[in-house]
């Protein structure tokens, strides 16, 4: 009896470029030796809006993802443009949930424009697939990597997610082999 293999499930949430997504989705399936779907867009949800941070809130985002999955196996990954916070951290790029296998990833504070540079569109893909990969790899069971060039590395500010690999280090990859 051959074991299913879970598969990655991306969503486009509010009004996020959907050819961004068609190439994370594709780029995503070889990483991880699964395959890839993409939903239908979703709206941001009303509810996980806080007026006064003017953000938010990424776990309600997650809660509303797990709704979308077909089965427990799935691992969904929603892209938005908006920003996200915790109730103890001042932003997230990211967010993950390895319980209900969901997470999102912003694009606010990848774009240069953010930090009041200007706009340079080379460097908002090449960021969120790295930013993608590294919240997946926690849905895959692997912890933070320590090796700075790993695409599953940590990374505190921007500056270290553009100095990182967007692949896995030997260490990190020889994990995800084993769970994959």
């Amino acid at each position: 009896m051959s074991l299913l293999k879970s598969k990655i499930v991306v969503v486009p949430m509010g009004d996020v470029d959907f050819m961004m997504v068609n190439k994370l989705a594709s780029n995503l399936g070889p990483v991880f030796s699964r395959s890839v779907d993409i939903l239908k867009g979703m709206k941001m949800p009303a509810e996980a809006y806080n007026v006064v941070r003017n953000q938010y809130y990424a776990q309600v985002i997650l809660a509303k993802l797990e709704r979308t999955k077909a089965n427990s196996r799935e691992k969904v990954l929603a892209v938005c443009e908006e920003d996200l916070y915790l109730p103890d951290e001042s932003f997230v790029m990211g967010f993950v949930d390895k319980l209900s296998g969901t997470a999102v990833v912003s694009l606010y504070r990848i774009r240069q424009e953010f930090y009041g540079l200007p706009e340079d569109e080379s460097k908002v893909y090449p960021r969120l697939f790295k930013e993608a990969v590294h919240r997946l790899a926690h849905l895959f069971d692997l912890t933070e990597c320590r090796n700075p060039k790993c695409v599953n590395y940590y990374s505190q500010i921007m500056l270290d997610i553009d100095n990182k690999s967007d692949k896995f280090c030997d260490i990190c990859k020889r994990s995800l082999t084993s769970v994959v």
